[in-house]
């Protein structure tokens, strides 16, 4: 008998609904299992309850805590789950300081499939390496 595969758990994390569904289908599409937050708070609350594998997370939210606390909460606690951040406004230096704080990605919205594919082989050969 072969093992099941394993599916990498993401959550999603964006106060937009049809931008984090459009994430979240994308991402099942690519065969991740998906929960969803609408604020860092919530994405908090989720993380403190169940276990992820990855988070896409937006850096900008209407009257809350941004996407850059959500990676400072896993850095310091939950450092084996990559933070992918998500942005329409993102540039160069930018995605640059994010990463030196630990952000395994960053991504300029909008993006597709063949991205999020992308992402997920690059995280995973990221952990083959460590392995």
């Amino acid at each position: 008998m072969s093992a099941t595969p394993v599916q990498t758990s993401v959550l999603v994390v964006d106060d937009d609904d049809d931008i984090r569904y459009a994430i979240g289908n994308i991402l099942k599409k690519c065969g991740c299992v998906i929960s969803e937050s609408e604020s860092v708070e919530d994405a908090l609350l989720e993380l403190s309850e169940h276990q992820y594998d990855i988070v896409f997370c937006d850096m900008r939210f209407h009257g809350g805590i941004g996407g850059e606390a959500l990676l400072e909460f896993t850095n310091k606690n939950l450092p084996d789950i990559d933070v992918v951040l998500v942005s329409c406004a993102m540039d160069a230096q930018r995605k640059k300081e994010l990463k030196e704080q630990g952000a395994a990605v960053c991504l300029q919205k909008p993006f597709f499939k063949d991205t999020c594919l992308d992402v997920l082989a690059e995280l995973q050969q990221q952990h083959q390496k460590v392995a």
